[in-house]
């Protein structure tokens, strides 16, 4: 039986995809972060260096639009002229649009946005086990839906707030879980680095929604596909990466060899460890099997779907750290304890994915009112970047 013009087989296949290959981007992340080899001082040191995992992610997206491209290229009858692909676009009232090159320009906003988002993340993710740092990527909602309000002037319906306020109590009982049971933790460390890590990935998910935001705002006539969105976001974001960041991160101080981070240390580091070397080729591969998937969950389903199965992954990765700890390695840093807090942990968990669904009209809540689907469907863009879910924002009244 088909669903639309996709079976449900090829939908299931998607999904699997999108939940599998998105579980290995977060452990392959929180394991280069935790695996130790050779510095460029020949000193053994773990690999932190949470810019170079942005530095990957940007890289995985940008091969999307590479492998897009070389598929375009590959069937005559989804190529485009040069003449058709550069010349301005018309409106259906027959208006000139933007020319592809001008499309182009556009995307580097949000891949700044993109950037900065990740960057954050990654940082974070140094100092918190990898199910909590999943766990807390949900709060981009909470900030998609303020600053929509804000600078979108989008009116949110009662069941929005009523969603949003659930995100909330569901993110801070998961911190509160994460801080009281930390002591409980193998390889548990300070209190004090725990919140500073849980504070870094939610000042990322401000920068997220704000990505959100400056997509739907800037990129209302940018009618690219969304393969070709992620891989120029992901060009845009490398060269950013290569002519901006890399640059300041050399010239600023810090404790990476008297760098904020150093490119040439982490160059020699991956070199010197085959292990390492191996979970930053895993990753590439699994951040471009996680866009295209996840391209094609939304394409299949919604992005609203895709939002609720990817609350899945979190308890993939939350059984897989308990798994390593309780069958494998019980001082392993991949492993989880389950302490005395990880109850209200789950129901922390559980309260932000029932928000989520409230918010994104997946559960009803009786007596409140719904607005009616709107008469044309509505175009959300939303970067599918490995280490971020964008969540998609709420429809205005009609």
């Amino acid at each position: 039986m088909a669903v639309g013009k996709t079976s449900r087989g090829v939908i299931c296949f998607y999904v699997a995809c999108m939940i599998i290959s998105g579980t290995v981007n977060t452990l392959t992340t929180k394991m280069q972060f935790t695996t130790t080899s050779i510095n460029v001082d020949g000193e053994p040191a773990k690999f932190a260096k949470p810019w170079f995992a942005t530095l990957n992610m940007l890289g995985a997206m940008a091969l999307v639009g590479v492998v897009d491209k070389a598929v375009r290229t590959c069937r005559p009858e989804e190529r485009l002229s040069p003449d058709a692909e550069y010349a301005p676009l018309k409106d259906e009232n027959g208006a000139g649009g933007m020319t592809y090159k001008q499309k182009v320009l556009v995307v580097a906003f949000p891949a700044g946005f993109d950037l900065l988002a990740t960057a954050f993340c990654c940082m974070g993710m140094l100092y918190i086990p990898a199910s909590i740092w999943q766990m807390l990527k949900g709060g981009s909602v909470i900030f998609c839906g303020i600053l929509s309000v804000t600078f979108l002037k989008r009116k949110l319906y009662a069941f929005s707030w009523v969603g949003l306020c659930l995100c909330v109590v569901g993110l801070c009982t998961v911190g509160m879980s994460n801080v009281l049971g930390n002591s409980q933790q193998p390889n548990a460390g300070n209190s004090s680095d725990l919140i500073f890590g849980m504070s870094l990935v939610m000042m990322g998910q401000v920068v997220q929604a704000a990505q959100v935001i400056a997509e739907e705002w800037l990129m209302k006539d940018v009618d690219l596909p969304a393969m070709q969105i992620v891989g120029w976001e992901g060009a845009w974001g490398v060269l950013m990466m290569v002519a901006v960041v890399y640059p300041l991160l050399y010239v600023i101080p810090g404790a990476d060899h008297g760098h904020l981070e150093d490119a040439v240390d982490t160059f020699v580091m991956v070199k010197n460890s085959a292990h390492l070397f191996g979970l930053v080729l895993v990753y590439l591969c699994s951040c471009g099997a996680f866009n295209a998937s996840g391209i094609a969950v939304t394409g299949a389903l919604s992005a609203t779907h895709r939002m609720m199965m990817d609350a899945s992954r979190t308890s993939v990765i939350w059984l897989f750290g308990l798994t390593v700890h309780y069958q494998i390695n019980p001082s392993s840093p991949y492993g989880e304890a389950w302490t005395s807090y990880s109850y209200l942990q789950l129901v922390g968990f559980a309260i932000l994915v029932i928000g989520q669904g409230i918010y994104g009209e997946m559960i009803k809540v009786p007596g409140l009112y719904y607005p009616p689907p709107p008469k044309s469907p509505v175009v959300q863009f939303a970067s599918p970047g490995s280490l971020h879910m964008a969540t998609p924002l709420p429809r205005g009244p009609e």
